[in-house]
């Protein structure tokens, strides 16, 4: 609209939103010098740089953008020494000052009387009303990334940033007057619909738009409890950029930073002095609910103390650890939780030390008198501890909705995986514990996987004093060179640990890499294949693994040819801040409630799926639904709980008789548990014949009607813990943000016999 429809309005605007970004990136100038023999950091909020706005991209396509060359230079103040600058500050606020740069530039926009369309989720927008196919026609730059990525299996912000370099040409010089009169001829008879959008836009501005306070308050608190639910400590700048993200083109960094400052003032939001974490704290911070929410697991844990009584005799414990073969270790543990009158006690053990075998003996020691119920986050790791420990299991999420109904002090919680809990989670078990007087053991290992949800509570704990035992020899690894991996892992000699898997295999991309990881895969005896397991860090690559293992499986016949194609319904990652926000509902998506409102006429278990977003008389943003048989429903999604309904995208899945299937969501009318998997015996039609892995039983389901599954070839890090194989395989694509050291530990602490990563 700048460059062709030759709006020149929006290239004043582009360079005042710009100038908004680089003053917020200034602001984290910073330089470091050394102060009693240490290195201080200091910020300057100064820098010197140039701007360089151009008009084309190298392909000559119009591409408004601008160059900044910041210099690496920065002073205290004028005519002082110039120090080197540090930029690590200004690098952990690039994505923060990218949405200040988009948030002010829609807001200017609209207020010329554009009307735009946004994704609160990614903070973008596009100008309403601009042909697609024009876009995509006048992006030939962007096209030659995307193709050359698509040759080359390379995905990701990063594995294109290649592409990028591996296409570019040189640079033609040429005037704007020139390339205007290029861009005129490509646009053609379309000219007619950017000169309508650019009337539209005349007719309604310029005009002022000023947020209202309630719309700046919500993007703010927005921001804040969005964050907050994933991290307990936050960037400051995460913060402000999450919230403009929610309301693009509504509020600006000006109107909601005021906010931020004022939730400060009043002690809601309290500033961080020390790192925390993995990620780089320029402006550390956390509020006063993440604060309330630690500060009372200290005092739940203080009056655990000397709260319960011994569910054992030392003799009783002695002679059953004997019975049982314990090791020295898994003894000195089940002496230590037997005997303590605490009412909260821990157990923190590596992978594999075997915890599940000493709550079997402790299960056998206390005897009839206790009722030892196993807890989890997901219910494969209740169901693994329920079965090797002989007692009930249930997942943490069942235990926190039933508010520790029928429980009392001759109950003993033991939560496994316990690093998998949140902070919210972990205070409600322990003030189930504190009001039913049921004993809780918590075991877990602080290096695995942690929490999706913010907080480390069973860390924390530990460091406020939970009384504990510990199991530092894993029993799991069977050859000399895995029990190695996994030692130098846990030490954190990630070359050491390396060294010592059975291959590491690198230099290709997340496709060629699975392509090579399954043709080694299918040379497996079936046998071996049943106890060789795929692990991947997130969904894209699991199915880009199950797409590939399916082509191996069908060319050999292992896979019948005759398959059916069946819509799958899979999560939509959307959090319970996201759900409460008409915004962030998009058409297609599919909305399952788990409990009946008859006053809205929804039936619990029922397919809704969305058309779109509207606004009800009050003016308030409503989503509008519409069931099997077409009837339309108006919906409040501010009303009613986040946590009683799921949000589903809907996509297509071939299946066939042999297939491997994964379920994907606990459904306990037909008694399956999230991720179980089993094998896929017969197909008629949409009716699929299943034999489950766990226990062998054999099932028909519609799967026009249950629609919570897909390919089980490939399993996530985060859902395999708990589980143990002979031997895995690892796809870690060296881009993503996953490839840390607690998810390589993790995936390797799986394996018996070995890894090939």
């Amino acid at each position: 609209m700048a460059l062709v429809a030759r709006d020149e309005r929006i290239l004043a605007a582009h360079e005042r939103a710009v100038g908004v970004a680089l003053t917020y990136l200034e602001e984290h100038a910073t330089l470091r010098h050394r102060s009693g023999g240490e290195i201080v950091h200091e910020t300057t909020g100064r820098l010197i740089f140039a701007r360089f706005t151009e008009h084309a991209s190298r392909e000559l396509d119009p591409h408004l953008h601008t160059h900044v060359v910041v210099m690496n230079i920065t002073n205290r103040a004028d005519d002082t020494p110039m120090a080197s600058l540090e930029t690590r500050a200004m690098f952990a606020e690039q994505m923060a000052a990218g949405q200040v740069y988009r948030s002010e530039l829609a807001h200017i926009l609209r207020e010329h009387g554009y009307s735009i369309d946004t994704d609160p989720r990614r903070g973008l927008f596009e100008i309403r009303g601009v042909p697609h196919d024009l876009m995509h026609e006048m992006s030939q730059r962007a096209e030659q990334i995307s193709a050359h990525a698509r040759e080359h299996g390379l995905e990701g912000q990063a594995a294109r940033r290649a592409s990028f370099y591996q296409t570019r040409g040189r640079k033609v010089k040429t005037s704007l007057a020139t390339l205007q009169q290029d861009w005129t001829s490509r646009v053609g008879p379309r000219d007619a619909m950017l000169g309508a959008v650019r009337l539209a836009a005349d007719r309604e501005g310029p005009r002022s738009l000023t947020p209202t306070a309630m719309v700046t308050a919500q993007a703010m608190l927005f921001g804040l409890r969005q964050s907050e639910s994933r991290e307990a400590v936050n960037n400051l700048g995460r913060l402000l950029r999450t919230g403009l993200a929610s309301h693009v083109g509504e509020v600006r960094l000006s109107d909601i930073r005021p906010l931020a400052e004022a939730h400060q003032a009043r002690r809601k939001l309290f500033e961080t002095r020390h790192q925390t974490g993995d990620d780089i704290h320029t402006r550390g911070r956390t509020s006063r609910r993440s604060l309330r929410l630690e500060m009372a697991m200290s005092d739940h844990l203080a009056l655990a103390l000397n709260d319960a009584v011994p569910l054992a005799d030392m003799d009783r414990l002695r002679a059953v650890a004997h019975a049982s073969g314990l090791n020295p270790a898994q003894e000195a543990a089940l002496l230590h939780i037997g005997s303590t009158d605490n009412r909260v006690v821990g157990v923190h053990g590596v992978a594999g030390a075997g915890k599940s075998t000493l709550v079997k003996a402790l299960n056998d020691a206390a005897g009839p008198a206790a009722a030892l119920i196993a807890l989890a986050p997901t219910s494969s790791a209740a169901a693994n501890l329920g079965a090797i420990a002989g007692i009930e299991a249930r997942t943490v999420a069942s235990l926190v909705a039933a508010g520790g109904w029928r429980l009392d002090d001759s109950h003993v919680l033991v939560v496994d995986e316990a690093g998998q809990l949140g902070n919210r989670q972990a205070l409600r078990i322990l003030e189930i514990s504190r009001m039913t007087g049921a004993r809780l053991i918590l075991l877990g290992d602080n290096q695995q996987t942690g929490a999706i949800e913010q907080g480390k509570p069973f860390w924390l704990m530990q460091r406020l004093g939970l009384s504990r035992a510990e199991l530092t020899e894993s029993v799991r690894q069977e050859t000399r060179s895995m029990k190695a991996a996994v030692t130098q892992a846990r030490l954190g000699n990630y070359a050491a640990s390396l060294a010592n898997l059975d291959r590491v295999s690198s230099g290709d991309s997340a496709d060629k890499l699975a392509e090579r990881l399954v043709d080694e895969w299918t040379r497996l005896k079936p046998e071996n294949r049943a106890s060789t397991n795929i692990l991947v860090l997130e969904n894209a690559t699991r199915l880009i693994v199950n797409t590939r293992v399916r082509e191996a499986l069908k060319t050999e016949g292992t896979i019948a040819a005759e398959e059916a194609r069946l819509a799958v319904l899979t999560p939509s990652g959307m959090s319970d801040q996201e759900k409460h926000l008409a915004r962030f509902y998009s058409g297609g998506q599919v909305i399952v409630f788990s409990r009946d409102n008859p006053g809205l006429g929804v039936a619990r278990d029922t397919e809704y799926r969305v058309l779109g977003t509207g606004r009800d008389d009050g003016g308030r943003q409503i989503v509008r639904l519409v069931d099997e048989h077409g009837r339309k429903i108006r919906w409040d999604p501010r009303i009613g709980r986040a946590s009683q309904l799921n949000v589903f995208s809907s996509e297509q899945r071939d299946l066939a008789a042999g297939d491997r299937i994964q379920w994907r969501l606990v459904n306990h009318d037909l008694d399956i548990r999230n991720a179980d998997r089993g094998t896929v015996e017969r197909l008629d039609g949409t009716v699929a014949t299943i034999r489950w892995d766990r226990d062998a039983r054999l099932q028909n389901i519609d799967l026009t009607r249950h629609k919570n599954w897909d390919h089980g070839y490939a399993e996530t890090v985060y859902s395999s813990q708990s589980k143990t194989y002979d031997r895995v395989y690892v796809l870690a694509p060296i881009n993503s943000t996953l490839v840390t050291g607690q998810n390589f530990y993790t995936a390797i602490t799986r394996a018996r016999f070995g890894v090939k990563l």
